[in-house]
């Protein structure tokens, strides 16, 4: 053969060396040294998971036992590698195929491992539907740190991002493609505890610095989501004891947690367009120390389904939210604490109940239920914009929480049972009845007494009375809450509360009772009840139970506006207190009004001026027939009541 063939063959050879093949074709190739790339026109079929390969120095035989579905060498001996494209690599170039009918766990998690040791920065999912199944699970289910059994783990800094049309579906199953709701794994509960235990596995796995790695940077630094649901196929039975049975499976399955980050240390955590739906555990859990997130963003992200919690915030980053979704389970959102928080037009819904809010900055002094800060650095604060709670049962408020709500069948409460140091409180409540009845709106309780204990806190660390506290309801009926009689209960407060807090009332009542603290209450925060004035059509609705008289002596308020009877045809002679029971610490506020009001037309009630230091009257007063009132200012200076008001019909 004449060189010039030779020469022809050679270039003809080299040309076939370089055309693009399927990946493991690749491997039968031998390129000539100075050829530094090589093609693949798909994995294992055109057309899906097309790459570049690089020989480089990061290209060598470690890196391909250790990543075979992404490095591999050639016939010739050499060592190529996937080259990321602009930083991105696809699960489709480590052989997933996606559609959701075979099981793409290990391509996903091979991708991951990839651009983990390669330092890429994104993994794409370019299918709109994987089928993720759960691995063998050999470790005892409490060894928190053991990563078998976890479908998908994360260990380093990454983005995971869905690129097909609509978001990308992770569809979990089962070990073995069995139904999560009724397929799960048994094993030990413990390395000391052989007792059977259920094993679920949960979504995505976060392996963080298991040690604070300052000064040095955290493993993770950022970790994102993007346009990614995270389907976990469980469903919410209602069920919420835990540990889950073994037998049954049902239960609150603390080992199905669909985002898993627990005692470690990571930066950023950004979710965008990413939902996590239908875990029989936590949905989305993050606990550990106070800084083991520093930030966490949530952009139009949904955490619903499940046996267990929506958002479990066991620590205490920056969280953004906004336009998100929590709930169709136990507790939509679990707070013990944020350094800063701000949650706009976000939708709580579905649950029994809701804690949200609380602190600290400086790490938990002896609870997380008593919210601590540092003084020396801003409030940890927690803001609500424009967010709504729907059919939440109760949502339980903690320290340093302000801005507006919507609140639909569902009770707002403060309470020292979940916030031992309630302070700094600032909310504007919308609250509707629709579907439900007999709800308070809002409800504030302190302490029963000044000793109760702080649990875990040394002896003589006891509950403080909730201060500084401002809530402004406005009551409001649907047009099926008014059609079926549906009734509000009315404002409620309870305990040694501090005269610091605040409470105004407005709105359509119905016949709810006017805002109370019961008969003869602790305290009596400053309370302003904007129901109506007593004219001579006003009847007992809007006003605190009836408190029906038959000897004379002193009037205990129980709320700014009360309705009195008298048992029997005679003149009762009335004083008011100087203080409440509790004394005058915990009220009354300059300034409140007291209305009383007689109820029909038995017997009189008589307020004499000059009869008792703690009254100031223009005139005595005689409340003589049904719908006769007067009403007093509240002086602290001078601790008295001073009237400002009196009708009499006659």
């Amino acid at each position: 053969m004449s060189a010039l063939g030779l020469s022809a063959l050679g270039l003809a050879s080299r040309t076939a060396q370089l055309q693009p093949a399927l990946y493991a074709e690749l491997a039968n190739r031998s390129p000539a040294f100075d050829v530094l790339t090589l093609e693949s026109g798909g994995y294992t079929e055109a057309g899906k998971g097309a790459a570049r390969y690089v020989a480089d120095a990061l290209a060598d035989a470690a890196l391909v036992a250790a990543h075979p579905r992404f490095a591999f060498t050639t016939a010739n001996s050499r060592h190529f590698r996937l080259l990321p494209d602009a930083g991105a690599l696809s699960v489709e170039q480590g052989g997933a195929t996606g559609g959701g009918a075979v099981d793409d766990r290990d391509a996903i998690q091979a991708a991951i491992d990839y651009a983990e040791s390669i330092e890429a920065r994104e993994v794409r999912f370019e299918a709109a539907r994987y089928r993720v199944e759960c691995p063998l699970r050999s470790s005892p289910a409490l060894a928190t740190r053991a990563e078998d059994g976890h479908p998908l783990v994360v260990r380093k800094s990454l983005s995971l991002r869905g690129c097909a049309a609509t978001r990308t579906v992770l569809d979990f199953r089962a070990h073995g493609g069995g139904d999560p709701d009724t397929d799960w794994q048994v094993v030990a509960k413990s390395s000391t505890d052989a007792t059977p235990a259920v094993w679920r596995g949960g979504g995505l796995y976060i392996q963080g610095d298991s040690i604070r790695p300052e000064p040095a940077a955290r493993r993770i630094a950022r970790l994102e989501l993007d346009r990614l649901v995270f389907n976990g196929n469980r469903s919410r039975t209602g069920t919420y004891t835990y540990p889950a049975d073994p037998v049954t499976g049902d239960g609150w399955d603390i080992t199905d947690k669909g985002f898993w980050l627990q005692d470690v240390y990571v930066g950023e955590v950004i979710c965008r367009d990413t939902d996590f739906i239908g875990w029989r555990g936590e949905i989305f859990y993050a606990v550990g120390a106070d800084d083991a997130i520093e930030q966490l963003t949530l952009t139009r992200c949904r955490m619903l389904t499940g046996n267990g919690n929506g958002l479990n915030l066991g620590c205490d980053p920056v969280v953004t939210a906004e336009d998100c979704e929590f709930g169709d389970c136990k507790i939509a959102q679990e707070d013990t604490g944020k350094r800063r928080g701000h949650f706009r037009n976000c939708l709580w819904r579905d649950c029994e109940y809701v804690w949200i809010g609380g602190g600290s900055t400086n790490g938990r002094l002896y609870s997380y239920k008593y919210p601590t800060r540092d003084e020396l650095a801003p409030v940890p604060s927690t803001q609500l914009q424009d967010c709504r709670f729907e059919d939440c049962g109760l949502v339980w408020v903690n320290s340093w929480v302000s801005g507006r709500i919507r609140t639909v069948d569902t009770t707002v409460a403060l309470s020292t049972t979940h916030g031992q140091a309630l302070r700094d409180v600032d909310l504007e409540i919308d609250a509707w009845l629709d579907r439900g009845s007999g709800i308070h709106a809002f409800a504030l309780y302190g302490p029963a007494s000044l000793t109760d204990p702080v649990e875990g806190a040394p002896a003589g660390i006891y509950r403080q009375p909730p201060k500084s506290i401002r809530a402004e309801v406005r009551h409001f009926r649907s047009a099926l809450a008014q059609e079926a009689g549906r009734e509000w209960l009315g404002i409620l407060w309870t305990g040694y509360l501090d005269r610091s807090c605040r409470i105004q009332a407005e709105g359509e009542f119905g016949n709810a009772r006017s805002p109370n603290g019961m008969d003869d209450p602790l305290s009596f925060p400053f309370v302003r009840f904007d129901g109506g004035n007593a004219t001579t059509a006003y009847t007992a609705h809007g006003f605190y139970k009836v408190a029906t008289l038959s000897a004379a002596g002193v009037l205990k308020p129980a709320g700014p506006a009360m309705a009195v009877s008298v048992a029997s045809e005679v003149d009762l002679p009335m004083t008011l207190p100087g203080n409440p029971r509790g004394g005058a610490a915990y009220g009354y506020a300059d300034g409140q009004v007291l209305r009383i009001v007689k109820q029909y037309d038995t017997g009189s009630v008589t307020f004499t001026k000059g009869a008792s230091a703690n009254m100031a009257m223009l005139a005595t007063r005689v409340l003589d027939r049904a719908f006769d009132w007067v009403e007093f200012s509240y002086n602290r200076t001078l601790a008295r009541w001073e009237e400002c008001g009196f009708g009499a019909y006659g």
